[in-house]
């Protein structure tokens, strides 16, 4: 499978990666994480290059990684630097990959090493703001990271499948507008007179029968990279008046058939509540682990081993809109890299 390889995936959280190794494929490519002697994170091609062997089943020595099955060592360049059978072959080396610590994440680059460019990065600043309580988690889902993104760029399903989040009759008020600023994609989801959800009755600070104006506003960035924004206000207020949740939905391609799924929510209302975050942590995975997934599985199953969902010219919907625009955005940055080098889709390689 074709992957675009010229831009920034998200890896693992900051606290996933520690002095011990950590082992994750991405993009097909099985990669080892782990930190320095110094506290910063290290990526590299998780084989050896003599046997293939997994390094991530190995150890650290003297600040090193040893390979578990014949105890070849090598730096955090990637490069051999110890050989216990003789001398080190000029070929004993594996790729390290550029790395990026932001927004509590960790950010790898897949493609050539000297592309890498932080201003590359999506904004994801409101998943950092300390005006915010934060809650987050982490899913492999069992599906191609495409079809997620359409689940969350189409949010006229939460009526449908997520009573925790939406009501029964939310699409029979919402009011549906697309985006498009270059390669980033926004869908606008605006529900004007809406009585509170389930979620939002324990967030909201007045009357429980309270009618609001709720939207759910989601920007899309290559390769998957998703900021929504969910809030509600009374009606016909502006939306700094009223109460938000800044929720980063960030999908890495683990193969065709899974995804991995980074996820965190910051309130700006009843904050200092621990239970309340634990409540709503709880609830959010929940959402995704026993209402997304599935159904997209399921929606995949039926797909008779196809990863390409517009291949089977499925019928269209106004809703479907920002998915659309930005499979085609994505396909057109992924053919542009092919076209640069049609064997991997990107220069230099060997």
């Amino acid at each position: 499978m074709t992957y675009l390889q010229n831009t920034w995936y998200a890896a693992a959280w900051d606290h996933e990666v520690t002095g011990k190794f950590l082992a994750r494929t991405l993009l097909d490519q099985p990669v080892m994480f782990y930190r320095d002697v110094f506290g910063k994170a290290v990526a590299l091609a998780d084989r050896c290059a003599h046997r293939f062997a997994p390094l991530s089943g190995g150890k650290l020595v003297d600040g090193v990684v040893e390979c578990p099955y014949h105890g070849l060592r090598y730096g955090s360049d990637g490069i051999c630097v110890h050989n216990p059978h003789g001398n080190i072959p000029k070929a004993a080396k594996v790729t390290a990959y550029p790395l990026l610590e932001r927004y509590g994440m960790i950010w790898i680059w897949m493609g050539p090493a000297e592309d890498a460019d932080p201003a590359l990065l999506a904004d994801f600043s409101a998943l950092a703001d300390e005006r915010r309580d934060y809650v987050s988690g982490y899913l492999r889902l069992n599906c191609h990271y495409e079809l997620a993104t359409d689940n969350l760029l189409d949010l006229s399903h939460v009526q449908y499948l997520h009573p925790l989040i939406g009501n029964s009759d939310s699409s029979d008020r919402n009011v549906f507008a697309l985006k498009v600023d270059g390669n980033t994609i926004w869908a606008y989801n605006t529900m004007p007179g809406e009585p509170l959800t389930k979620m939002w009755k324990m967030l909201w600070d007045g009357p429980a029968d309270t009618l609001v104006d709720r939207r759910g506003h989601m920007r899309w960035d290559p390769p998957s990279n998703m900021l929504l924004d969910i809030g509600v206000t009374a009606c016909g207020q502006p939306k700094d008046e009223g109460i938000s949740i800044a929720f980063g939905h960030i999908l890495t391609p683990e193969s065709a058939h899974s995804t991995h799924y980074f996820w965190m929510a910051g309130r700006d209302c009843k904050r200092n509540d621990a239970a309340l975050s634990e409540k709503l942590r709880i609830g959010f995975d929940a959402t995704f682990r026993n209402e997304d997934d599935p159904m997209i599985m399921a929606c995949q199953s039926r797909m008779g081993g196809v990863s390409d969902l517009m291949s089977l010219k499925p019928i269209l919907l106004v809703t479907d809109a920002a998915a659309v625009r930005a499979r085609r955005v994505l396909a057109g940055l992924i053919e542009k890299e092919k076209a640069v080098d049609p064997v991997v889709g990107f220069p230099g390689a060997g």
